[in-house]
């Protein structure tokens, strides 16, 4: 994205503090049929009721990157409500270029970070979020250490979701920080894992920045298969 495109997505009048979540969804041709589509109704379930928020949809600006045969910005960021105005098309294709798409997600990142410091905006932690039912056929390793450092000293809130049997939680463990470390979706409860990701960003651009911290966040039960992966330890 050029320079121009990034500062005409930043509304600088806004002055609430800013929360950048980059939403990393797996397309890959694995992901087709019932999979995708209740990702698609997740995701826009989610697009809605964060946007219908007058607080979140004020902080939380958002970016979709999807990996499906290559890794690609599906929405770049922008605010919450502009995404929900135009949702990204997903579509399963492909195979799964992981380390490509964290190589683009890292990039993104600094770019969007870099501008707020530029035009005088404050931010609370970024969220990454990574959506995944297979394995990564690409490179990874040099890709993730990157972000995986700043999820492991809490500068950004860094979850990793398993999807189906066939996710590789071997490489998550290594791609993600110690903690929380990956966790499997329960069977496809992607409504489930969306309206909790919306209460979390709601409840945490209610805050302030320096409170962020101590914001508690809500139960995962409902969409979290604990059974033999690391759980969330809430309230951290």
């Amino acid at each position: 994205m050029n320079d121009y495109a990034e500062e005409t997505s930043l509304d600088v009048t806004n002055p609430a503090p800013r929360c950048p979540v980059i939403l990393m969804l797996d397309v890959s041709g694995s992901m087709s049929g019932a999979p995708l589509r209740e990702l698609k109704e997740g995701l826009s379930q989610f697009l809605r009721e964060t946007s219908d928020d007058e607080t979140a949809s004020m902080s939380v600006e958002l970016e979709v990157i999807t990996f499906g045969g290559n890794a690609e910005i599906a929405a770049p960021f922008a605010p919450v409500n502009v995404v929900n105005d135009n949702p990204p098309a997903l579509e399963a294709n492909g195979s799964t270029p992981l380390g490509e798409a964290l190589r683009l997600a890292d990039s993104e990142l600094k770019a969007r970070r870099r501008l707020y410091k530029q035009k005088g905006i404050s931010s609370y932690k970024p969220w990454i979020i990574l959506m995944t039912d297979g394995c990564p056929n690409d490179d990874w390793r040099n890709a993730a250490a990157s972000m995986k450092q700043l999820g492991e000293e809490k500068r950004l809130q860094y979850i990793g979701i398993g999807i189906g049997d066939e996710a590789d939680f071997d490489t998550l463990r290594q791609i993600l920080p110690e903690h929380p470390g990956p966790v499997k979706l329960k069977g496809l409860c992607f409504k489930e894992f969306f309206k909790w990701l919306t209460d979390s960003l709601k409840s945490v651009s209610a805050s302030s920045v320096a409170q962020q911290d101590a914001v508690v966040l809500g139960n995962v039960n409902s969409w979290a298969d604990l059974a033999g992966t690391p759980a969330l330890e809430e309230g951290k």
